[in-house]
């Protein structure tokens, strides 16, 4: 009985609706359309436009990376896109079409300092590192030591390291880890970057600046052909 109640008021606004726009000119029809139902229309192309996008991403966008980068306290533009994005993807020859090249130089964080690891950008951070997306994260000396002491980057004697250790030797810098069961010794976890070009070209960063590997990678490599690029004379 219900049911069919509803489905006689649904009938007399549909007749209703009919009666009110069948004297109008197209035009006046479909201005009328779009005075009284607009909501309705943006609602229903705001859910097609997600559905669309959703599908997209998960057939057919590039999930997998060439190199992920963290560029953390720096004001210049570093991001995807930038000189050194677009210099970087031509010298290592990544074809961004089969894999991603990511830099982000958008985040925020010193764990060197109090309080420094109770952040928003600091949790992303070890978020990313932990799912093993994450490379290489550069920062300055102190906050790179905080995070290699966390356990967070990778010992630079690992063999994952390849000859790191050995053609960066008068630059690497050292932290002593948290965790002592591991090492009561400093244990080599950056590079220093500060007279590279990422100073001198592309002023990330003043002067300041080490490179850590995440202790998660899957890509060392990428992070052997970085120090390469951002290395060689200005």
């Amino acid at each position: 009985m219900n049911q069919r109640k509803k489905t006689g008021k649904w009938d007399a606004f549909r007749l209703s609706e009919k009666e009110k726009i069948k004297d109008l000119t197209l035009r006046q029809k479909l201005q009328y359309i779009l005075d009284y139902y607009w909501l309705w229309i943006l609602g229903i192309g705001i859910a097609l436009f997600l559905i669309i996008y959703m599908v997209y991403r998960a057939g057919f966008a590039v999930k997998d990376y060439w190199f992920y980068a963290v560029f953390a306290n720096t004001m210049e533009n570093g991001g995807n896109h930038s000189p050194l994005w677009e210099d970087y993807v031509s010298y290592a020859g990544y074809d961004t079409r089969q894999k991603n090249v990511e830099m982000n130089a958008s985040s925020y964080f010193d764990p060197s300092v109090s309080g420094g690891t109770n952040n928003s950008y600091y949790q992303a951070f070890v978020a990313l590192t932990e799912s093993g997306a994450l490379d290489v994260v550069v920062l300055g000396e102190e906050g790179l030591k905080a995070v290699g002491s966390s356990g967070r980057l990778l010992d630079l004697r690992d063999e994952k390291c390849g000859s790191i250790l050995e053609d960066y030797a008068d630059r690497i810098v050292y932290c002593i880890p948290y965790d002592e069961e591991y090492s009561r010794d400093p244990v080599p976890v950056g590079i220093d970057l500060s007279d590279s070009l990422l100073v001198t070209r592309y002023h990330l960063y003043p002067d300041d600046c080490v490179l850590g590997i995440s202790a998660y990678t899957q890509r060392p490599e990428s992070a052997a052909t970085f120090l390469k690029f951002v290395l060689q004379e200005d």
